[in-house]
C-alpha cells in the first residue's frame, strides 16, 4: 500500500441514485464472468448485453440492506453492497455482499482504504464471504483483514451447500452480544 493513497470516502447511495450503482454493477459482473466456464450459464449477458443481478432494488427498500460508493477525492471509485446474509449460516449483523474497485485504481491501497473504512465505521460481527474459484479477492481480504483494527477475525470454511469458499467473521474487540441474523 502506498503512502500516498488519496482521501478515500464513502457514501450511502440514495435511491434516485440507484442507476450509478446498476452501471458499476455491469463492470463488476464483467470482470467476475472471466471465472465463468464457457459452458456454465453464469456470465452470459441478456439479449440487450446485460449481466443479471437478482434483488439489486432490494437495497433502497430493504432493511438491513445498504449500497455504498467508494470515492477517491472528487472520482468515482467503486460500490459495495451491504446485507446480513450470513454464509455461514451463524447470523451475522452485516455482510459484504459485493465489492468493487474500478480497475484504474487497485494495487493503490484504495480497496483496502475503503474496506478497513466501511468496516470500522460500522462497528458489528461481519461476514465477509468470498467464492472459492476468486482467488485475487480472498487475498484481497486476507490483507484488508490483516491490516484492520478493533477485530478479531476467524476464518471458516463453507459447508459448499449454502457457501462454497472462504468466510472472514469478524467481532468487535469489545464485547457484545452474538449476532442472530441468518
Amino acid at each position: 500500500m502506498t503512502d500516498d493513497v488519496p482521501t478515500v470516502s464513502i457514501a450511502a447511495v440514495p435511491a434516485t441514485e440507484h442507476t450509478v450503482v446498476e452501471r458499476l454493477l455491469q463492470l463488476y459482473l464483467h470482470d467476475f464472468s472471466a471465472f465463468a466456464d464457457a459452458a456454465d450459464p453464469y456470465g452470459k449477458v441478456s439479449d440487450a448485453g446485460l449481466f443479471a443481478y437478482d434483488h439489486l432494488d432490494a437495497y433502497w427498500h430493504e432493511p438491513g440492506r445498504e449500497a455504498l460508493l467508494l470515492w477517491i477525492g472528487p472520482d468515482l471509485a467503486g460500490f459495495a453492497l451491504v446485507n446480513t446474509w450470513s454464509a455461514s449460516g451463524r447470523g451475522t449483523d452485516k455482510a459484504i455482499a459485493e465489492f468493487f474497485v474500478l480497475r484504474k485504481y487497485r494495487r493503490t491501497g484504495v480497496g483496502r482504504h475503503a474496506a478497513c473504512a466501511i468496516l470500522q465505521s460500522r462497528p458489528a460481527v461481519w461476514e465477509i464471504a468470498v467464492a472459492h474459484y476468486n482467488q485475487p479477492a480472498q487475498l484481497f481480504w486476507q490483507a484488508v483483514i490483516a491490516t484492520l483494527d478493533g477485530y478479531t477475525s476467524d476464518v471458516l470454511t463453507g459447508d459448499d451447500e449454502r457457501w462454497s469458499g472462504p468466510i472472514w467473521r469478524l467481532t468487535p474487540d469489545r464485547q457484545r452480544a452474538p449476532a442472530h441474523n441468518t
